[in-house]
Parts: C-alpha cells; sequence; structure tokens
C-alpha cells in the first residue's frame, strides 16, 4: 500500500513538473514574440520613411533566411548638431554623402557583412557623366544613389538607411560609447580628434570625429606622422566604428533595454518604406548567437588616379572583382582582402555522388581557389575543415560559411591552405 501511495505521489510530481516546464516554455515563447513586437513599433513608431528611394530598390527575397542587403549613408548634414560642434565640420550647406556602404545581414550563416565604397570613386551615374560617387547624391538624392551603387557593383539593395552627424554621434552615446584600440596617441586637427594610445571609450562626438578622419595622425618616435591619412583609411575607420556599434547593440545590457534604444535610434534615420516591414523576429532568431567575430568588413580595392585634372579613386579591376563577388555570395570579405585566394582540397567523406564538385563550385564562387576535388579516406560523421597548426581562424573562417562541420588542426598538403572534409552532415549547397 505504502509503495502504491509513493508511486502516485511520484507520478504526481512528474506531472507538475511536466506542465510547470510547458507553463515556463509558454511564458517564454509568449515574451518572446510580445518583445519583438516591441521592437517593431519602435522602428515603426520612430523612423522617417522616404517613399521616393521605393522604385530604384530590388525587391528582397521572402524568406527571412535569405541574405538582405542595406545601402547605408552617412549624410554631412550639420542640422541638429549640438552647439559648439559646427567648429569640427566646416560651415557646408545642403548635404552629401559622407559615408557610403553597403551592409549584409547572412542570417542563415548568423554573419554580417560591411562593404566600404569610397565617396571618391569614379562611377557612371545613371543619366549623368562619369564622376565621383557621392555626386549621384548630389544630383539626385537616395534613389539615384542607390540606382547607381546596383548599377555600378551589380549588387542588389533591398533596403536603404540614411543617417546624418547628429544621429551616428547619438546612436554612439545611446549604447553607452565605443571602445577603440589605439596603437599610439592619435589626432585629427581638422575634425577635432584627440586620443591617448591604448583601449578608449569613444563618446559620440569622438567617435565622429574618428570615423570621418582624412588627416589621421599618430605619435610615433617622438613626432606626428600621417597614417592612412586618406580616403580608403577612412572608409576602414568608419567599418571599425560600425563594428563596434553593432557589438555594443548585441551586449546583455543593450538587448534588454532594446526597445528604447531602438526607438532611440530610430529618431535618427531615414529609410525606405518596405523598411518598416521587415520580419525583425525571423532576423533575430538568425543572429541569436551573434558574436563579434561574425562581422566581415572590408574597403572595395581602390587606387589613386589623376584625370582631366581631376582626383579620383578607380576601383583595381581584379581585386575589386573578386571582391564584388565575394559579397554577392556571400563570400569572405576579409579572405579576399588578404591577397591570393585561400587554396582548398574538398573531400567527399560520406558517398554522395557528385558532393563534392557541388560545394567546390560554392567555394570558387566565394573566392577560394579550389586545388583537389577527390574522395576522403573512410566515412565522417561530421564535416572537418583541417588547417596546418596556426591556420585556426582560416580553418574557423569556412566552418562559419559553411554554417556546418568544425575546425581542426592536422597534416595539409603542400599545394592547400586547408582540407575540406565532406562528411555527413553536409548536404549539397542550399539544400540546408
Amino acid at each position: 500500500m505504502n509503495d502504491h501511495l509513493a508511486r502516485r505521489r511520484r507520478t504526481r510530481r512528474r506531472w507538475y513538473l511536466l506542465l510547470g516546464t510547458l507553463l515556463l516554455v509558454n511564458v517564454m515563447v509568449f515574451g518572446a514574440f510580445a518583445y519583438l513586437r516591441s521592437l517593431h513599433s519602435a522602428v515603426v513608431d520612430e523612423v522617417t520613411v522616404a517613399p521616393e528611394v521605393d522604385a530604384a530598390l530590388t525587391v528582397r527575397p521572402e524568406s527571412s533566411s535569405d541574405p538582405i542587403v542595406f545601402l547605408v549613408i552617412g549624410s554631412d548634414s550639420r542640422e541638429g548638431l549640438p552647439e559648439g560642434w559646427e567648429d569640427d565640420y566646416g560651415d557646408f550647406g545642403g548635404q552629401r554623402a559622407d559615408v557610403i556602404m553597403l551592409a549584409q545581414l547572412l542570417p542563415d550563416q548568423g554573419r554580417v557583412q560591411l562593404l566600404s565604397l569610397p565617396r571618391d570613386l569614379r562611377v557612371d551615374i545613371p543619366g549623368r557623366e562619369r564622376a565621383k560617387l557621392n555626386a549621384a547624391y548630389a544630383y539626385g538624392g537616395s534613389e539615384l544613389m542607390v540606382e547607381t551603387v546596383q548599377a555600378s557593383f551589380g549588387v542588389p539593395v533591398h533596403h536603404y538607411v540614411e543617417i546624418d552627424f547628429a544621429g551616428f554621434a547619438a546612436i554612439v552615446d545611446e549604447v553607452g560609447g565605443v571602445a577603440i584600440d589605439f596603437p599610439a596617441p592619435a589626432r585629427d586637427r581638422k575634425s577635432g580628434l584627440s586620443v591617448e594610445a591604448g583601449s578608449q571609450l569613444l563618446d559620440g562626438r569622438e567617435a565622429l570625429a574618428y570615423a570621418r578622419s582624412r588627416s589621421y595622425e599618430e605619435l610615433r618616435n617622438g613626432s606626428w606622422t600621417f597614417v592612412e591619412a586618406n580616403d580608403i583609411g577612412r572608409t576602414a575607420r568608419q567599418r571599425q566604428v560600425v563594428g563596434a556599434i553593432i557589438s555594443e547593440l548585441v551586449t546583455p545590457g543593450i538587448v534588454m533595454d532594446a526597445p528604447g534604444v531602438v526607438s532611440s535610434l530610430a529618431r535618427h534615420m531615414v529609410v525606405d518604406s518596405e523598411f518598416r516591414e521587415l520580419d525583425f523576429a525571423g532576423i533575430a532568431w538568425g543572429f541569436r548567437s551573434f558574436d563579434r567575430s561574425a562581422i566581415d568588413s572590408a574597403t572595395l580595392p581602390a587606387e589613386d588616379r589623376l584625370i582631366d585634372g581631376v582626383a579620383y579613386l578607380v576601383p583595381v579591376e581584379d581585386e575589386a572583382d573578386r571582391m564584388l563577388a565575394a559579397f554577392r555570395n556571400g563570400g569572405s570579405l576579409a579572405l579576399v582582402a588578404g591577397g591570393a585566394p585561400p587554396r582548398v582540397s574538398v573531400l567527399n567523406g560520406n558517398g554522395t555522388d557528385g558532393l563534392a564538385r557541388a560545394w567546390e563550385a560554392w567555394l570558387t564562387d566565394r573566392g577560394f581557389d579550389v586545388v583537389e576535388v577527390g574522395d576522403a579516406d573512410g566515412d565522417y560523421p561530421v564535416s572537418q575543415v583541417v588547417a596546418r597548426r596556426g591556420g585556426d581562424e582560416l580553418a574557423s573562417e569556412l566552418v562559419g560559411m559553411l554554417a556546418f562541420g568544425e575546425a581542426v588542426t592536422g597534416s595539409v598538403d603542400a599545394g592547400a591552405d586547408l582540407v575540406l572534409v565532406l562528411g555527413e552532415d553536409a548536404e549539397f549547397p542550399g539544400e540546408g
């Protein structure tokens, strides 16, 4: 009898535990939906919409797991600058595109790509003569800028985001500042930058001065020396600050206060009409495990050229083509920017006919040099990206792009940098 009662009590406890667990899961699910809906409302209520840009945009993918490309414009409008800041930026009427950047979200990989387009790039502007890229904004605003970027670089633009000086600084202040490492004391007497060496927490005004610096100097061996004091150097600094902002936005403290932060950020944004209809829940799910290492960034390779007495930047053809191809296909910008493409051997370790050849094409499209395709010795339950000792970062980069497998250290033939062994977790590209 006692045993029977004990069993009944244990059974009741199990049911209570199960019901409690189900209740907790439901609370978490409905709480998450309410939370994400509040994020969406924060954007919808606060952003400024520019419907004139809609006609120039490419229709975004239907699936929330597909890549989404944003054209991000930093306008040099002085409107809204706090009192006393004007001396840092000069007194210019109107507004120009001071920052031009393509940002791509890859939810299926949990990665973000930032590709800077220097504003002095010489391009064909639709309906106009060849000119610097930022002239498209001066000629025809957001619509002509989108048309020019898509026509010149072959990249679809799904959404448009614009922010001015005051808004950029406000975003940095809203996230509590951004940490930037300086190898030496640095300054820019034109933008107002002045910092000591080491990791510095920059506020909005300092971050803006750093991102806008074109006369950047470092104190080396007792004297001030210009370092990357040009448009290319400035784009790298801009991406560094944007990457730091993104990193701060996913920290636990900011995430907990996300509706308030997003609302504040949205007040400084001009966007296309469809931006407000983005599937924030789907995107957030794709980036649920996002970390700082998932930000992949580069500047489109370009070189100085004097044409008809005007100083331009002209894309370096082969390098720029590889960079754009990597961006369009979700390849690694950092690897392409590193020089020669990484060499990869692809081995089939699960016996599926044609699998290695399919991944050969996928890797080639993303800037890799596939030097061998063959069969592995034996079957592999889990795919491996094998690198020599010291090549861990390269192997991890490829694993992140594949979204399956694991990076390991091992033996690699002299003709390759990596070996990709396709295991049972590998499917044909696009089927995962």
